[in-house]
């Protein structure tokens, strides 16, 4: 029995072989008729002869669609198929297209295609296949494609420009893509061009051509056209005009201050806030200036006394002017301390010293610098004018940005791989999308209809401060006014202006700070301290130690263009 089924088997084995497997296909011919329209779009005629052995439903063309630029974005080829028919004039022939990774594959039935020649002609439009250069234009098309899974025996095609072309020049290229070789013949006869195989083109050759005219017999596409069709093949860029609208939504419903009323000019600090309340109300930042304004209100307040010295160096050859801090033991009327002005003072008297120079703080004072922050903002919120802590929903915000632009990327680089696109555009946009979310998170907080009122206060009391010089507030103008809103004009940028309203009439220097000569005291000098000292001290209380860092150390060829592609049965 077993040797029985071994002969069985081996006679099989002998057999002819099934006609499936004995199948086979060739081009006999592939011919392409190319016309470049004035319109700037091209029609292709191809008459592909096939020679089927053995049982076959068609052919397949495919013609790649989606190319990349030297700058790394796509560009798409827009194809419109015209049909296929059997012979020239012949029946019509069923075609089904798809898209496969960067290529459209269309299908082509062709009955009796058994035991059988079968010539195919495909028609099909080319919208955007020309090129557009400073001195001519172009059209660089792979004629025959370069990826048939079968030889093609005899290959040529005619372009036909329009007859109005001048400045005519063509070359070819033929072989594997990236091939240089130049064999094809170039026959060019006024508008029309020939280009020839003298030789078969072998499993994944193909024919390339390239023919260049002077510009103006054409129609170039204009600025929005390209705009347009670059959008639409690197539309991932559009993903950022997505997310700024979605953020100008969510800003518009949850991040926006109630509207501004008429700012009327106000005589008193709003509510009662401090200059670095103030200060960061009116522009929603707490920034050096505000603390360094803290800083002198608590010297007028009495909590402090600021010092101008000159130190020496190198046996007295160099001088530099420093600031020396002295704690003070405040008067009852000095009012009480609110938290972030309780860290400043912790912070310039660390450990409970009695004296500070301003140059000890450099490289030491900014670890205090979130804290007294967080108190400011915390002040804002517990007063009812902000909804959250400003700079807590701006770090929310900022995580977003981030977490936005890596998703994007990630996604992106996903979806460019499994399609074969460049992911240059989805990296754009991911870039672009989390700036967008990063730049909204800086207006997102939100005032209350109370901050808001109060902010137009605080900005009615800086119009005051910044217009106290014109004559219609002369009579306002005291010593006592001056040293008690000078914070406030130090948070608010005007200390210069507050200061020369008050020429001739703040004469004595003020208590709280003793200068570096015994010379009359002059207002102006003083003013130009005052804004070296809130220069210097936020510089000084700002500085961190530095870290670490890590070491300081035009061609063608076949294949190219628009067109091309493959083919093969089914």
């Amino acid at each position: 029995m077993t040797r029985r089924l071994v002969l069985l088997l081996v006679g099989l084995a002998l057999l002819p072989a099934p006609a499936l497997a004995q199948r086979s296909l060739a081009i006999e011919r592939f011919d392409a008729t190319i016309t470049v329209n004035p319109d700037a779009s091209i029609d292709v005629v191809e008459s592909i002869t096939a020679r089927f052995t053995g049982s076959w439903n068609g052919i397949y063309r495919t013609i790649p669609v989606q190319y990349h630029t030297p700058q790394g974005f796509n560009w798409t080829l827009r194809l419109d198929p015209q049909g296929a028919t059997l012979g020239e004039g012949g029946p019509a022939l069923r075609v089904e297209s798809a898209r496969e990774r960067h290529y459209i594959k269309y299908k082509i039935w062709v009955p009796g295609a058994q035991d059988a020649t079968r010539t195919i002609v495909f028609r099909y439009k080319a919208r955007n296949g020309l090129r557009f250069f400073a001195d001519h234009d172009e059209l660089y098309w792979n004629v025959t494609g370069d990826e048939w899974d079968v030889p093609i025996e005899a290959a040529a095609a005619r372009i036909e420009l329009p007859s109005t072309v001048t400045g005519v020049r063509a070359i070819a290229y033929n072989g594997v893509y990236g091939s240089t070789a130049r064999d094809a013949q170039v026959e060019i006869e006024g508008s029309t061009v020939r280009l020839t195989m003298p030789t078969p083109l072998d499993f994944h050759e193909g024919l390339t051509g390239v023919v260049g005219w002077d510009t103006g017999a054409v129609t170039q596409p204009t600025v929005v056209e390209r705009g347009a069709g670059f959008l639409a093949s690197n539309w991932p860029l559009g993903i950022p005009l997505l997310v700024f609208l979605l953020m100008f939504r969510i800003w518009y419903r949850v991040g926006r201050d109630p509207k501004r009323l008429p700012v009327v000019v106000q005589y008193e600090p709003a509510d009662g806030l401090t200059p670095a309340e103030a200060g960061t109300l009116m522009d929603g930042s707490a920034d050096m200036r505000d603390i360094t304004a803290t800083l002198v209100d608590l010297a007028v307040r009495g909590h402090l006394r600021i010092e101008e010295r000159e130190d020496s160096h190198l046996f007295g050859l160099i001088k530099r002017q420093e600031y020396v801090f002295h704690r003070l033991d405040a008067p009852p009327d000095a009012g009480r301390l609110r938290p972030h002005e309780d860290r400043v003072l912790a912070g310039v008297f660390d450990g409970g010293v009695a004296e500070t120079k301003l140059s000890d703080l450099e490289n030491e004072f900014y670890k205090c610098l979130p804290g007294i922050r967080e108190s400011i903002f915390a002040r804002l919120v517990q007063l009812g004018l902000y909804r959250s802590q400003p700079d807590s929903v701006r770090t929310r915000w900022m995580l977003a940005a981030v977490l936005v632009g890596v998703v994007l990327g990630v996604l992106g680089g996903t979806v460019a791989s499994r399609f074969n696109l460049t992911s240059v555009p989805f990296v754009v946009a991911a870039v672009l999308a989390g700036l967008i979310v990063a730049a909204f998170a800086w207006i997102m907080p939100a005032r209350t209809v109370a901050g808001a009122r109060a902010q137009e206060r605080v900005l009615g009391f800086e119009e005051f401060l910044r217009r106290v010089e014109e004559p219609t507030f002369a009579r306002m103008r005291t010593p006592d006014m001056f040293e008690r809103f000078l914070p406030y004009a130090m948070a608010f940028r005007v200390e210069k202006k507050w200061a020369k309203a008050f020429e001739g009439i703040f004469r004595e220097p003020p208590r709280w700070y003793v200068g570096v000569d015994g010379t009359a005291f002059n207002l102006g000098h003083f003013s130009a301290q005052l804004s070296d000292l809130s220069t210097r001290a936020s510089s000084a209380m700002a500085s961190s130690p530095r870290s670490s860092g890590g070491s300081g150390f035009s061609g063608g060829s076949s294949g190219g263009g628009g067109g091309g592609g493959g083919g093969g049965g089914f």
